[in-house]
């Protein structure tokens, strides 16, 4: 992005030493220097609100990013604690819920997001991690498609999912990418207490 300061439009020969100067001209240049220092300002405070910083938080609003190589890097994790009851998980809090059922617990995954011009779809997944400690507890994922082999799991393959009598922590993903119109579920890997 080019600048719109225009430096040219300030006369940096005046004034001329040894004679007597035009205030007109004084005014002319404190008035372009004024111009262009207001322009400068607006682009300033452009790249401090759009540029991505090393010191906070940055949101890239879904717009693209390309050609990037990640390393040493981490993914937010929502530990939700102890819970039963409906529990939303939602993308926008991070992409990995750790979770622990403390009673019958139905989960429901939202917000999965959108590029920037919000209508195209982008491939977005939630991680999983469910510690289920007493196998009386059931665990149902509400609008979820799972594949048809996943025995720990109820027979409704479309529409909600429920953990049966077994204890032990889960491990799974749910994606989408039509921005959580339609939700997937991963295979289930299951490592026993």
């Amino acid at each position: 992005m080019a600048s719109n300061i225009l430096t040219s439009q300030i006369d940096a020969t005046f004034p001329v030493a040894g004679q007597d100067n035009d205030s007109q001209g004084f005014r002319t240049n404190f008035t372009q220097i004024n111009t262009q220092l207001a322009t400068a300002a607006t682009e300033i405070t452009s790249l401090q609100t759009n540029s991505a910083v090393t010191n906070a938080d940055t949101n890239f609003n879904g717009n693209d990013q390309s050609q990037l190589v990640l390393k040493d890097f981490g993914q937010k994790i929502v530990a939700k604690g102890s819970v039963s009851g409906s529990v939303a998980c939602s993308f926008a809090d991070g992409n990995v819920t750790t979770l622990t059922t403390s009673g019958n617990t139905t989960l429901t995954f939202t917000n999965f997001p959108l590029e920037d011009d919000a209508s195209t779809n982008v491939y977005a997944s939630m991680r999983i991690i469910l510690t289920k400690g007493v196998s009386t507890h059931t665990v149902t994922l509400t609008g979820i498609k799972r594949p048809n082999e996943l025995v720990s799991l109820s027979d409704s393959s479309t529409v909600s999912a429920d953990f049966s009598e077994r204890v032990g922590v889960f491990v799974f993903d749910v994606f989408s990418v039509d921005g959580g119109t339609t939700k997937f579920m991963s295979q289930v890997l299951e490592y026993p207490s």
